[in-house]
């Protein structure tokens, strides 16, 4: 006997990310950059610095960062994922798919630090946001980033378990 789903049912199960998977070799190569991680470093010590640094200098570095961190996913998701996958472990492309989506969303999230900076630039908002609220947010950030991060190298230590196996 079959059962049917319904295309929602589909999407919630997962069934629609069954074969992603990821290229080990490519993303451990991709996090190993340094020019992202130093960049981050960089702009984080800014927004931190005293005095704070001027409006249109922290919107100046985190613009730049933006761009680093939207090539750095970019990398990722082209070279260190991948879809249609000749085996599949349902967990781990489940597992897979969720952390590429996160990506957006951690986009989404740090433009909004880049937008709140161009607004105090440009004085569209209220005179008491400041740039040391701007590195509260970096900071939030930082940690969602961190965690995530961790995610992936803990996806990436499973699959190559699954494809070494692990000793006895």
């Amino acid at each position: 006997m079959s059962t049917w789903m319904s295309e929602k049912e589909w999407r919630q199960a997962g069934a629609e990310e069954i074969g992603v998977t990821i290229n080990v070799p490519f993303l451990k190569e991709i996090k190993q950059d340094s020019e992202f991680r130093q960049l981050l470093t960089a702009v984080y010590q800014l927004l931190n610095a005293i005095p704070s640094p001027t409006p249109r200098a922290a919107t100046e570095m985190l613009a730049g960062l933006r761009d680093q961190l939207e090539t750095y996913f970019a990398l990722e998701e082209f070279y260190g994922y991948a879809r249609n996958a000749i085996e599949t472990n349902p967990t781990l492309s489940r597992q897979a798919a969720t952390l590429r989506a996160e990506h957006r969303e951690l986009f989404l999230q740090f433009h909004k630090i880049v937008e709140t900076s161009e607004q105090i630039v440009y004085h569209e908002c209220s005179a008491k946001v400041t740039v040391k609220q701007l590195a509260e947010q970096l900071d939030l950030f930082c940690l969602a980033l961190a965690n995530h991060e961790q995610l992936e190298m803990d996806l990436m230590m499973r699959k190559c378990n699954q494809d070494t196996g692990v000793g006895d």
